[in-house]
């Protein structure tokens, strides 16, 4: 009886830990066999999108054409009248309200111009507002009535003259259109007197129809206000000599 008693104990007992065993054994089985999922990442944030460049146009010229005023970019308009008309300047005729009379000519070496009807008009020697008074009364006595003309110089003859001899750059110098020039302005463009220059007996050679004219000057006393300025003509040859003392 008491055997019996034990052998139930013992059979118990194992059943018990056969029973811990089993149920153990799945979990520590599934634990292993599970694979550990990795950390999620965090999520990056949306991009934005890039702004839509809208393309630039150029800008536009707002430059309007310049008017034409010949190959020296010089006029003379009919308001600045005493300018004197010579044998290569390239002068324009224009007529209120007639377009078809509008023409450009350049003055012959003889002094006359061809204009439209009139023909061959001598222009060389006047004064813009003496020649524009001139041609008006020519058009209205034949051909037009009351009209309003407008004489430009466009292009201007070539104007030289020369000094030589006691200025620090002897040569040839240009007259730029109706530009008047003096004496001392004239020797200002040389570079001015050497030092041994006389400045008290200057020549100025001139052409002129009727020959070639020899003018003395004193450029000292002209500086001091004490005698009549002299302007330079084209053509003119200035010379300056040496002072003896």
């Amino acid at each position: 009886m008491q055997l019996t008693r034990s052998m139930t104990e013992f059979f118990r007992t194992v059943a018990l830990a056969t029973a811990l065993l089993v149920g153990a054994f799945p979990q520590a089985l599934f634990s292993q066999a599970a694979p550990q999922q990795p950390a999620a990442a965090p999520e990056a944030p949306p991009a934005t999108p890039a702004p839509q460049q809208t393309p630039q146009q150029a800008p536009r010229s707002s430059s309007a054409p310049s008017r034409d005023t010949g190959a020296t970019g010089q006029v003379i308009s009919s308001a600045e009248g005493d300018y004197v008309l010579m044998p290569g300047d390239l002068v324009e005729l224009s007529i209120f309200r007639e377009p078809d009379l509008t023409s450009r000519s350049m003055i012959a070496r003889d002094g006359t111009v061809q204009l439209p009807l009139l023909r061959e008009t001598p222009l060389g020697g006047m004064t813009v507002r003496d020649a524009r008074d001139m041609l008006a009364k020519l058009y209205g006595k034949k051909y037009l009535v009351n009209p309003q003309v407008y004489l430009n110089v466009v292009q201007f003859a070539q104007r030289k003259f020369t000094i030589i001899g006691q200025v620090a750059r002897p040569g040839s110098y240009d007259l730029q259109g109706g530009q008047t020039l003096d004496l001392l302005e004239a020797v200002g463009m040389a570079g001015g007197f050497t030092r041994i220059a006389d400045r008290s007996h200057l020549l100025i050679r001139r052409k002129s129809d009727a020959g070639t004219e020899i003018i003395k000057a004193n450029a000292k006393r002209m500086a001091e206000g004490k005698v009549e300025t002299i302007f330079v003509k084209p053509g003119d040859v200035i010379s300056i000599g040496e002072s003896w003392y």
